[in-house]
């Protein structure tokens, strides 16, 4: 299995480990970011869209035709409610009859994209890799980006044309810090120089030459204030920033310089670039109004989701330990044995696989077992 297959073996797990995949979600209410699956068996072309959480998909809907949806932001589960004629959750069946606040688009009939096509396309040879949009969360073929993609790993989201129209003051920030193809050789150098910056975990990004920094643009001229006794005093240091932070408007500072790029196509832009979104009292109406008041919410991103999934799921050897707790100390180091013999037994057969270059098959894994269960008997006898 080569590299890239791993890492998306990683970002897959990253993706389902921030989901319960024995109890339904729904009582969790609109979830902030969970993985979303459409059940094309029970909901099809003509009914209305509906999605189900993890533990549904895998167990209400065990047989049937899932199509993965990644993650959706703000979902509550649909499973067994009036969008399932006939049909109840196993899992949680009081419900009610539709979620109102949930969103849908065409993916949850297994469509993506402008193009409106299924993925896999089996009538498309090349299966190119498909890239989401942040904000409608729709997936895009590179192709139909109308934009040239940035290929970079500093670069972690991207924003359809049509949402770009969508929230036109986008485009004053992409005047400033969105990322194009020009640009992608200086994004991605390892080094550091004046054009450069390193995060924490060592991955670069571009600093726009028309980077505003927090500081200048929440200075304001000192001005004087009644006290009070009615005399002028000093301002508070405190009160005065955080006034200044609620009455400037960064917008208004980047459109009054020059910057304007081509407004056409999707963006893509860098890592940091939400921090530089204006939190003024207007703008914030504008992002509500427009429909993207998540993009000030630093937990919306996927790599938060993932993050917080990683940091959240407990080690094989935690769970361990958690399920032989009440065993007395011999059953316990009988177990943590043969678990550890296992884990030798399975890094070996992993090992040999990768050494020979072998993808590791179903069926080759079914016969790692059965020769394992017989070395076991073997032994016992």
């Amino acid at each position: 299995m080569d590299q890239c297959a791993v890492d998306e073996l990683y970002e897959a797990f990253a993706v389902l480990a921030g989901s319960d995949p024995d109890h339904c979600s729904y009582p969790k209410g609109y979830m902030k970011r969970q993985a979303v699956f459409a059940c094309n068996t029970c909901v099809q072309s003509g009914m209305d869209p509906a999605g189900v959480c993890l533990a549904c998909a895998n167990t209400c809907h065990d047989g049937h035709d899932i199509c993965e949806l990644y993650t959706k932001r703000n979902f509550r589960c649909d499973c067994g409610n009036e969008k399932f004629p006939g049909f109840t959750c196993k899992l949680h069946a009081d419900k009610e009859g539709q979620n109102v606040k949930n969103s849908y688009n065409h993916n949850y009939f297994g469509r993506f994209c402008s193009c409106d096509r299924p993925y896999p396309d089996e009538d498309d040879q090349v299966n190119e890799e498909m890239i989401q949009c942040i904000v409608c969360e729709d997936w895009f073929h590179e192709k139909h980006l109308q934009a040239p993609a940035v290929d970079c790993e500093a670069l972690m989201e991207m924003i359809c044309a049509r949402c770009m129209t969508r929230a036109p003051f986008l485009w004053t920030y992409a005047d400033h810090f969105a990322v194009s193809p020009v640009n992608k050789e200086g994004l991605c150098k390892e080094q550091t120089d004046a054009g450069v910056m390193s995060d924490e975990k060592g991955k670069c990004f571009h600093t726009s030459v028309h980077d505003v920094s927090s500081a200048s643009l929440c200075s304001q001229p000192e001005e004087a204030t009644s006290g009070a006794a009615g005399r002028m005093s000093s301002p508070d240091p405190v009160t005065d920033l955080q006034l200044s932070k609620a009455t400037q408007c960064v917008l208004n500072e980047l459109k009054a310089k020059d910057a304007a790029r081509a407004r056409a196509g999707s963006v893509f832009w860098p890592y940091f670039w939400r921090a530089k979104l204006c939190t003024c009292t207007d703008c914030k109406r504008m992002y509500v109004k427009t429909g993207v008041p998540f993009l000030l919410d630093e937990s919306d991103t996927l790599l938060a989701h993932e993050e917080k999934a990683k940091a959240e799921t407990l080690t094989s050897e935690d769970l361990l330990l958690s399920c032989i707790s009440s065993l007395n100390h011999v059953q316990q180091l009988e177990i943590i044995h043969q678990y550890n013999e296992l884990k030798h037994e399975l890094r070996e057969f992993l090992q040999q696989s990768a050494d020979q270059r072998q993808d590791i098959t179903p069926e080759a894994f079914r016969e790692f077992l059965e020769e394992l269960q017989t070395r076991k008997r073997r032994r016992l006898n």
